[in-house]
């Protein structure tokens, strides 16, 4: 493709993915508040993440399957129209049982972009490209979870509560008019392309593989969920002082997805390599979380290498890995298969921590993450074996 549009391609799909976490990390900065304002307590927090995680994960089983169907463009307008009125929605309060009911909405809405996105690109690059730009567009998750946060800090400290959901609700939106102008469409499949059905994807390797993405669904987002929480209970700080420690949480991720084209080279071009590596380096920036007495500063440090680390795994996982079956027209299919692996350990554990952080110490919900990275090394390194033989 030309230069100049495979630059618009990536630079629409890169603002509009990054403005799903915009219209997502929006609740990392306002859950404390909910709390504190009486609106909402610890374990409904939990059960509202966890709806979004459950709402998402479905969503990945039938958007993954539509996605290789429809057209991408038609399916990712849809996400972002239903992510903006989703979030729109939720900045009138209208009530816990609403609210929660919206943020599921949100989660399905949101299913509906990364399949078609990827699509997209393995549609329009050339082979020798497609897996470099997939991983500079998977960087849009820090980006926007940056911009959430500073977003939703803003709208907290200036206005109140209910802009932290208007202001990503218009991001959204925003998104939404720049892909119906800008966004290409997708060239029809080569009609002897080789197609692969459902059932014939269910390999040992890759069920091992999505086992191992619901350990790292736990730490993905239960990380941005709970670190506002964290911070705010654990050391008594205020709202500025807890935005600034949380924002190094989503830029670590960030830089975590920034320098994977580089951590990929260095593994040979093996993703469950880099995932391997990912994992222990979680692992072990959990553990001190473990232990009361901790520093703020530490705490800040620990959280953020490990967001870091899972963000590596998260690229592997769900975007390397699915472009491998480009070639048997189901990459949608397979994200949506890893995705939903990811959010259903994600919807399962964040309303299980939820319900545990009303009566226990954050100690124990960082254990389970080291326990479950420690899993999810096994269970890689058995598929990397078999790989190699």
């Amino acid at each position: 493709m030309k230069k100049a549009s495979g630059r618009l391609l990536f630079l629409v799909a890169y603002f509009a993915y990054a403005s799903i976490y915009i219209a997502r990390l929006n609740l990392t900065v306002a859950s404390p508040v909910m709390q504190s304002e009486k609106l909402m307590n610890a374990a409904q927090i939990g059960t509202m993440g966890g709806i979004f995680f459950l709402f998402y994960s479905a969503g990945q089983l039938l958007n993954g399957y539509l996605g290789d169907i429809f057209p991408p463009k038609i399916m990712i307008m849809t996400g972002l129209f239903l992510t903006a009125a989703s979030n729109l929605g939720i900045g009138f309060l209208p009530g816990t049982a609403v609210i929660t009911l919206l943020w599921g909405i949100n989660g399905f809405a949101q299913s509906m972009l990364w399949g078609p996105l990827l699509r997209t690109v393995a549609s329009h690059y050339p082979p020798g490209r497609k897996s470099f730009i997939a991983s500079l567009l998977v960087s849009s998750v820090g980006t926007g979870s940056i911009l959430g946060v500073f977003l939703a800090t803003a709208a907290i400290y200036f206005g109140n509560l209910r802009y932290a959901f208007i202001w990503p609700g218009a991001a959204a939106l925003l998104s939404f008019i720049a892909v119906f102008y800008l966004f290409p469409g997708v060239p029809a499949q080569a009609a002897d392309q080789e197609k692969k059905p459902l059932a014939s994807l269910f390999s040992p390797g890759l069920i091992l593989l999505l086992l191992s993405a619901m350990c790292h669904g736990v730490l993905k987002d239960n990380i941005t969920l709970w670190a506002a929480s964290y911070f705010m209970d654990t050391f008594s700080v205020d709202l500025p002082t807890m935005s600034f420690f949380v924002f190094a949480v989503p830029l670590l991720t960030l830089a975590g997805r920034l320098i994977y084209p580089l951590i990929y080279r260095a593994c040979g071009g093996n993703e469950h390599r880099v995932s391997l590596f990912a994992l222990i380096l979680a692992a072990v920036s959990l553990v001190p979380l473990c232990y009361s007495g901790i520093s703020l500063i530490t705490s800040a440090i620990c959280l953020s290498t490990a967001s870091a680390a899972v963000s590596l795994i998260n690229t592997s996982f769900l975007t390397i890995y699915p472009m491998r079956y480009q070639q048997y027209g189901c990459v949608s299919k397979v994200v949506g298969l890893m995705d939903f692996a990811t959010y259903l350990g994600a919807g399962i554990s964040s309303s299980f921590y939820g319900f545990w952080l009303e009566s226990h110490t954050y100690s124990g919900m960082f254990l389970s993450w080291v326990f479950l990275s420690v899993l999810a090394v096994i269970l890689l390194f058995i598929v990397q074996k078999r790989r190699l033989t």
